[in-house]
């Protein structure tokens, strides 16, 4: 008996998948961010409505992160440096990059209370002739003892003797402090993130000496000042804003004071979160510490204003 051969039914084609691919580098996509770039996969048209919906994703989610690090930095000393070096890095704002963002809008903020881009009134009359002290607003003018008889020293004829090009830089700097204090003045307040920036490794050199037991990592101590000289900016920048408010413009000094000593508190309870060690050892590097900043920030602050009047 023969049996007919069964017909051999071929499966249907299944349509290959296709991988989807990064739209700025070409590397083949196993999520909804490329791994090799961190660009975002978007395929759809960017409409209006898209565009708008994205601003608004990133102003209350995907850039959370900066609302998080500023709560924690301001409420939390020492919190983001240990969380930092424990390795917990993603849902933070990086800690250079939270120094530039405060220390700019400080700036700004300094530079909108003290009236540098407010536009005259129509009506206002002309400005007054500079007085001696040099026509400018008493908060910007600082009188320093002996500054006059200093100056002095150096306005008489050169006598060919010694650095005549030193000697002109000097008489220049004073006939700036003279003549315009609060311009002076103004642009070092402005210079100050950037002077501090500066000297924030040295201060870091002086503090891995004082916590030499047991041996801890430079970048350590450099992040420590980092983070804690951001909180400095947020905490006057959030004086500077209270500042601006009508009602509460009386009591500014108030905030001031209290900010000062918010600070000083802060600073303290950071140096026991971030290196653990007892109240008393604590106590007394923190004593060092703030004669050490103070020194270097008298230092740094005169040495930004000679050179800002010299060769600003």
């Amino acid at each position: 008996m023969s049996h007919s051969p069964v017909p051999v039914v071929s499966p249907p084609q299944v349509p290959a998948a296709q991988t989807l691919a990064c739209a700025n580098c070409g590397t083949p996509l196993a999520g909804e961010y490329c791994n090799h770039c961190g660009q975002r996969h978007e395929p759809h048209v960017h409409t209006l409505g898209h565009f708008a919906a994205e601003a608004f994703e990133s102003i209350t989610h995907a850039d959370s992160r900066l609302w998080r690090s500023l709560w924690l930095l301001l409420a939390r000393p020492g919190f983001l440096t240990r969380e930092f070096f424990a390795g917990h890095r993603a849902q933070y704002l990086p800690p250079f990059r939270l120094y530039l963002v405060l220390s700019v809008i400080l700036v700004v903020l300094t530079s909108w209370a003290a009236g540098d881009d407010a536009p005259a009134a129509p009506d206002a009359p002309a400005a007054a002739p500079a007085s001696p002290a040099g026509g400018i607003d008493k908060k910007w003018v600082v009188d320093i003892d002996g500054l006059n008889d200093f100056c002095a020293a150096f306005e008489g004829p050169d006598s060919g003797e010694g650095n005549v090009s030193g000697r002109q830089n000097v008489r220049r700097f004073c006939s700036r402090i003279r003549s315009e204090p609060g311009e002076l003045a103004q642009a070092v307040v402005h210079s100050i993130p950037r002077a501090m920036f500066v000297f924030l490794p040295l201060i870091a050199a002086l503090m891995k000496l004082m916590y030499w037991r047991p041996k801890r990592y430079y970048v350590e101590h450099l992040l420590f000042l980092v983070h804690n000289h951001a909180a400095v900016f947020l905490v006057y920048t959030l004086v500077a804003l209270v500042s601006f408010v009508p009602v509460l413009g009386n009591i500014t000094p108030l905030f001031f004071f209290g900010a000062l000593a918010y600070l000083a508190w802060y600073i303290h309870r950071a140096m026991r979160t971030v290196y653990a060690q007892g109240g008393l050892l604590t106590f007394s590097k923190y004593f060092v510490l703030l004669w050490i900043y103070l020194v270097m920030a008298v230092c740094g602050f005169l040495t930004t204003m000679v050179l800002i009047a010299v060769w600003g």
